[in-house]
């Protein structure tokens, strides 16, 4: 049986972060740390979590998974001054004190060469870390699912819809800070809603909508990416491989480039988790030497 705690951490600014964290019998300097999507939290995906989980104990790799402060739709803060937590409600660049907290973590048990892997919403974030933190411990980045948010909310809204939806946000949000979009636009602040929807936000690090883009995050990224995508993610507005040739011509920095694209998989990878965690694992085998 695969020995897994429940652990719990605390980032610099207060907040506490639940999660599991699965010890390798034979424990060796490699983690894999996974960063969850948009609305879900560290408990979600048990048949993921048992498969990869059990790949990593074999390979001596320790594995963890914790809450970011946007788990669930609606969490509640660790003040009053925080205010409301959760996807709706998150300030996106704060997710990097979330993960310099899992990093150490992991880092005090004694893993030292680090893989974020980065699920949807997650992808966002662990290459958002690693751009502004340039983090030395961190040796492989797997973006799994890298959706851009703007695409998935065409698809949701409506293209006009959609600009309707950020004329508004950015409306409420002169009038009152912690303005709430209306229902119909899902339980998003203003604020939330825009860092997800307009061009050039700081969550904004997948931005093939638009030609002119810079990929500044990702061009910066020196150690091994993975890019993993579902042949048949929902949310994806065109083919994977026209969009995995985007991410490798704009991964200008690294010195290894690894695609995949699983065929008849969703955006969760339901159903083809065996498949998601050979590949992850056959990445790690080759990023860390």
């Amino acid at each position: 049986m695969i020995p897994i705690f429940l652990t719990r951490i605390k980032t610099r600014d207060g907040i506490t972060l639940d999660g599991v964290y699965a010890k390798p019998k034979r424990r060796g300097p490699k983690a894999l740390i996974w960063i969850h999507g948009l609305g879900s939290n560290f408990a979600h995906g048990q048949t993921l979590i048992e498969i990869l989980s059990a790949a990593c104990q074999k390979a001596g790799i320790g594995y963890f998974k914790f809450n970011t402060r946007g788990h669930d739709i609606v969490s509640r803060g660790a003040s009053k001054e925080k205010g409301l937590q959760g996807s709706g409600f998150e300030k996106f660049e704060e997710c990097v004190s979330d993960i310099r907290a899992m990093i150490s973590s992991a880092r005090k048990l004694g893993y030292n060469h680090i893989v974020l892997a980065g699920h949807s919403t997650g992808a966002n974030k662990v290459l958002y870390y690693l751009y502004k933190t340039r983090d030395r411990s961190v040796r492989g980045l797997a973006l799994l699912g890298p959706v851009n948010d703007i695409a998935a909310g065409r698809k949701k809204f409506g293209a006009a819809g959609l600009a309707r939806g950020v004329a508004l946000a950015e409306k409420l949000l002169k009038k009152k800070s912690d303005a709430l979009m209306p229902q119909s636009y899902g339980i998003f602040s203003a604020r939330r809603f825009l860092s997800m929807f307009r061009h050039g936000d700081a969550e904004d690090v997948f931005p093939y909508l638009r030609r002119s883009a810079l990929w500044k995050e990702l061009k910066t990224v020196r150690v091994p990416v993975a890019v993993v995508f579902g042949s048949r993610d929902e949310y994806l507005d065109r083919p994977t491989k026209k969009l995995i040739e985007l991410f490798h011509a704009h991964a200008a920095s690294t010195r290894m480039f690894t695609e995949s694209s699983i065929q008849g998989a969703d955006h969760g990878f339901r159903k083809k988790e065996k498949e998601l965690v050979r590949t992850l694992m056959n990445f790690i085998k080759r990023a860390i030497v």
